[in-house]
């Protein structure tokens, strides 16, 4: 009997959060698969930048080319590219996954980055928060209705939106009282939010489901917005772990003889410290005309400027660009900004490109391949994350220079205001979870770019669809890319 697959996306649990919560005893459907169903914890890199958009385009597309963080400056279009709420990536889209096989064709993808080439995404799409706009997609009404139709729905729905929110503003006080800075824009607006998302993409898994999609796809976003806010290892986020279990349980339980489960997730989170790039990049270079995606531009005026830098920030990662340059700058029309900002106690390493290939510089210094070695050896394998540096510096949508936070104390420098992030190198940011039936027989173990997943993933599906159950011959290996 063919087999129909179902993947979840949990966005932000590292494999070593799911392990932590696991022990914990947080997670108990998640460990009744491994338990009962034979259920294996893989490990793999997500590669550089370790964020949704370029990890999601990864797995749905085996293409996360020229995505280089969350937000970016298409210097062609003349666009300040992101996701989430202001979302701008549609001005850019036809650009992107030419002649690439999306993992859900004719299937269902929700509340995901991308439309992936699905028959239907239920009115749910997370990459700029509008339902029911992408072609071939029925209307947000035809799920959100049926959802609050129904009594059950309708009072778990209140009754867990309630919850969560007196908990957020107890735990957020609760916070300040003991002296952490929660962010109080993902704090006011992102966790409530995505608690409804989380449930209304439930619902609409549930749904595809009962009308025998394949493959489905969908992307639950609650504890990453809520690390976000309070940080990875914070009381909040780990609740959001046992909400995050629930969701496994009710689909794990819709599956019937019918669908086979993936859980995975794109990236994990560190604890961070925020750093106004913005405000010191300024101070270093008064000539200059700064401006950040969030905040007020800084510096020279726009009439006196030599010149404006543009900053996006995801997480640890900074991408600076000279607004007004029409190509990538080389190094040596940057070498000075990229070794001042390399002295910066809060930057780890710099990087920018001469012709094709990567600078690498740190505390002043441009670094040889040894020194670069050494340095990476503390965040990294060196050699994996040197590959995985020179995949995200031929990127031509990278920054004129590029910059990745240090640790200080534990905790990564973070150019935006979070409690929690990711997008850099370091910690279990880098180190996501793949959870999957061990006679599956899948080997992640030389997986080290979220684009390596896409093979294995259509390929399993594949097998599904056409062999029994049982005694399944074991996935292709994904080539190196």
């Amino acid at each position: 009997m063919s087999r129909k697959l179902v993947v979840l996306h949990v966005d932000g649990v590292s494999a070593d959060a799911l392990e932590g919560a696991l022990r914990a005893r947080k997670m108990p459907s998640v460990q009744r698969l491994i338990d009962a169903e034979g259920y294996r914890l893989h490990r793999y890199r997500c590669g550089l930048p370790s964020t949704t958009p370029f990890a999601q385009a990864g797995i749905l597309y085996g293409d996360n080319s020229e995505i280089p963080s969350f937000r970016w400056w298409d210097r062609e279009r003349r666009v300040i590219v992101q996701f989430g709420a202001a979302s701008t990536f549609k001005k850019v889209a036809d650009k992107y996954f030419h002649g690439s096989a999306p993992f859900t064709a004719d299937g269902a993808c929700i509340a995901a980055c991308y439309p992936a080439g699905a028959a239907d995404d239920f009115g749910i799409a997370y990459q700029d928060r509008s339902y029911g706009q992408e072609k071939g997609s029925r209307s947000a009404a035809n799920v959100l209705v049926p959802y609050l139709a129904n009594p059950l729905h309708l009072g778990d729905w209140v009754w867990q939106t309630g919850a969560v929110a007196t908990r957020t503003v107890r735990d957020y006080l609760t916070s300040r009282s003991e002296g952490r800075r929660p962010a109080r824009m993902y704090v006011a607006t992102d966790v409530v939010e995505e608690i409804f998302v989380h449930h209304l993409t439930r619902y609409a898994v549930q749904k595809a489901m009962r009308e025998g999609y394949s493959p489905i796809y969908a992307g639950f976003y609650a504890y990453d917005e809520t690390a976000h806010a309070f940080g990875p290892n914070d009381p909040s986020a780990l609740r959001v772990l046992k909400h995050v279990d629930h969701t496994v349980a009710r689909i794990a339980s819709a599956r019937e003889d019918r669908y086979e489960l993936v859980v995975l997730s794109d990236h994990g989170q560190v604890d961070t410290t925020p750093f106004d790039l913005g405000e010191k990049l300024a101070g270093l270079m008064p000539r200059l005309r700064v401006r950040t995606v969030k905040g007020k531009d800084r510096g020279a005026s726009a009439e006196t400027a030599a010149a404006t830098i543009l900053i996006t920030a995801s997480g640890g990662l900074a991408h600076l660009y000279f607004q007004d340059s029409p190509r990538r700058k080389d190094y040596q029309d940057v070498a000075d900004l990229a070794r001042d900002l390399s002295g910066l106690p809060e930057v780890a390493l710099v990087m920018a490109r001469a012709g094709d290939a990567p600078v690498f510089l740190h505390r002043g210094a441009v670094l040889d391949r040894s020194q670069l070695g050494r340095i990476l050896s503390d965040y990294d394998d060196p050699d994996i994350l040197y590959a995985q540096l020179v995949r995200l510096n031929s990127f031509a949508h990278s920054g004129d220079v590029v910059l990745f936070g240090s640790f200080v104390d534990g905790k990564q420098i973070n150019f935006e205001k979070q409690a929690g992030g990711h997008g850099s190198i370091g910690g279990e940011q880098l180190h996501p979870f793949f959870l999957a039936k061990a006679e599956w027989k899948l080997d992640l173990s030389g997986i080290t770019g979220a684009h390596q997943l896409h093979p294995v993933l259509c390929d399993l599906r594949d097998r599904l669809a056409s062999r029994p159950r049982q005694g399944s011959a074991a996935p292709r290996r994904p080539a190196p890319r």
